[in-house]
Formats: structure tokens, sequence, C-alpha cells
């Protein structure tokens, strides 16, 4: 059996590893992510629409939200 020592460098770099590989998987993940939405068609026009209108102030408050949408307050 071959026996394995580890340096305390070894032990800080491991450990950075252990950290660290979650965070990247996560943050893979939403790259992943937000490739497949901007890949699919119009959501760039779209955005770029949304944007504008965002500029140009054609905005809903929540309240006028829900009252175009005749949805009562409680409901939320």
């Amino acid at each position: 059996m071959v026996e394995t020592v580890f340096t305390e460098e070894d032990k800080k770099n491991l450990k950075t590893v252990v950290e660290e590989v979650p965070k990247r998987s996560l943050e893979l993940e939403t790259l992943k992510e937000t490739l497949e939405i901007l890949s699919c068609e119009g959501v760039l026009e779209r955005l770029a629409q949304s944007k504008k209108d965002f500029a140009e102030g054609h905005v809903y408050t929540h309240e006028e939200m829900l009252k175009e949408l005749d949805i009562d307050e409680e409901e939320v």
C-alpha cells in the first residue's frame, strides 16, 4: 500500500480547490443558462425593445400592472 504525505502547502491548495469547485460549477451553470436564453430566436431584439421602452418611460408601476391584468393586490 502506498502512503501519501501532504505538505502544508498541499493541504492549503486542496482546501482552496474544495472551496472553489462548487462556486465555479455554479458559475458555469449560470453561463450555460444565459447562453440558452440568448440563443432563443428574437430574445435579443425583445431585450433591446424593452430597454428602449424603459428609457422612453413606457413602463407600468406595480399598481398599474395589477390593474391592467385585473389582479387583486391581495392575490399576490
